[in-house]
């Protein structure tokens, strides 16, 4: 037996799931509370800031495919992945505090301040990310995979628990402001460190197996053959538009407690504490489904209950009060649980079986995966930002006129459907079409 083919310890699992808390934290501090600080804290206007939050991120496009294939063709004592996490690690721990560390400059020079560092952030987090997620797809038993992801996104919620929930109440103990924030930041990129750390030494005991075999053929030859896995591309698709579509919502929330429900800016996020707790409780009740029914209906079924939950929000007005709709958030966070873990499963079965098949592009694939959830998360906040601006809305001003508040109540609902309700009629010609997700017999 191979040490990709053998059992995995608890040790090895503890510690590779640990990694997640930090890509928790990373994925989810800049997508709920970026633009907010850069309009609100920054008085950088709706319009621009989406700019920064978007283009770093779409800048994965091109990179995290070649972090990717880099990543399949490395040669170290410590095998494929663990040199990248290491740097990555490193660079994350740094560069997280100065996003937030904006010196005392002129508006023109803070814009770009903010972007030139959120663009490094970003670079940096890939060489982390990347080999990361594809750890799970080189192991070669199914139920191993699943077992991985599983505390994986148990451990992911953890940090985007913390880092949507726990963040703003953070900024306001360390007195709010600019200096709130540095601090915040500074918290979180030690965790993000350690987390990581225990992730690096993981995969080096892991995976640095002396007859590891390694990646010779031509980088574009690996592309075409990516691309032309016609259930990884329709998969691809259909998790960066539900991705994109999750994340303008989290991203509005913000907005939506201290305007419509007038309620401090902390209280953002004691209701995304509630969506996540949600999150977490749901996430086995979604592993059991996954085990029962195939991927693409169970993510189906995760899409429809997304929608028809976060519809109802536009029947909560503003006089509810918050304790009114902390249930709502709480049962969003059962749904939102299956957006996470089901993709993620059915990503690391297609990229298995295509290893199983002759090729070792487990990088290449993540790479190409990772460029689409971070265009995602930058696409989502971006399309708020310019909905904002469409809406007439006002950065750092106390009081907003009723019309923008009424644009804000709709943007909340209207604007994550428009990305939602496509995803749903993908997925479902998938899940009705009766395509297997897993192209090895599932374990008994």
């Amino acid at each position: 037996m191979s040490r990709e083919d053998r059992p995995l310890t608890r040790t090895t699992v503890a510690g590779y799931a640990l990694g997640s808390l930090g890509t928790g934290l990373y994925s989810t501090v800049p997508t709920v509370l970026l633009l907010y600080f850069c309009t609100e804290i920054l008085l950088i206007s709706p319009a621009i800031a989406s700019l920064i939050v978007f283009v770093p991120k779409a800048w994965a496009i091109l990179w995290d495919p070649i972090v990717g294939a880099w990543s399949d063709r490395a040669r170290s004592s410590h095998g494929r992945r663990a040199p990248f996490l290491a740097v990555g690690a490193i660079g994350m721990a740094i560069s997280f505090p100065l996003l937030f560390a904006s010196p005392s400059l002129g508006p023109t020079a803070t814009v770009v301040y903010v972007s030139v560092t959120y663009f490094a952030m970003a670079t940096l987090y890939s060489l982390f990310a990347v080999p990361y997620c594809a750890v799970p797809a080189e192991l070669g038993s199914a139920a191993e995979r699943e077992r991985l992801l599983l505390w994986r996104m148990v451990l992911s919620m953890t940090g985007v628990l913390i880092g949507a929930g726990v963040a703003p109440h953070l900024v306001e103990l360390m007195g709010g402001g600019k200096r709130g924030y540095t601090l915040m930041a500074l918290l979180f990129a030690v965790t993000c460190g350690i987390a990581m750390f225990a992730a690096y030494q993981a995969v080096r005991r892991r995976l640095a197996a002396p007859g590891m075999t390694y990646i010779t053929t031509p980088m574009a030859r690996c592309v075409r053959r990516v691309l032309a896995n016609g259930e990884y591309v329709q998969l691809w698709i259909a998790y960066l538009l539900a991705t994109s579509g999750v994340a303008m919502f989290l991203s509005m929330v913000p907005y939506y407690v201290t305007y419509l429900l007038q309620r401090p800016e902390s209280d953002a996020g004691t209701a995304l504490m509630a969506l996540l707790a949600g999150n977490i409780c749901a996430l086995p009740l979604w592993g059991r489904a996954l085990r029962r029914w195939d991927g693409w209906s169970t993510f189906l079924a995760a899409l429809v209950l997304f929608i028809g939950i976060s519809a109802s929000f536009w029947f909560m007005p503003a006089t509810h009060g918050l304790a009114a709709v902390l249930p709502f958030f709480f049962l969003l966070g059962v749904p939102f649980a299956g957006l996470q873990l089901l993709p993620f499963a059915l990503l690391a079965h297609l990229t298995n079986a295509d290893a199983a098949d002759g090729g070792r592009n487990e990088g290449l694939y993540t790479g190409v995966w990772t460029s689409g959830e971070k265009l995602a998360l930058a696409l989502g906040p971006a399309v708020t930002g310019l909905s904002l601006a469409w809406s007439g809305y006002v950065s750092g001003a106390a009081v907003q006129a009723d019309s923008v508040l009424r644009n804000m109540h709709a943007i909340l609902i209207f604007g994550p459907a428009l990305f939602l309700l496509p995803t749903a009629l993908l997925v479902a010609k998938r899940a009705f079409a009766k395509r297997t997700s897993f192209p090895e017999p599932r374990p008994t």
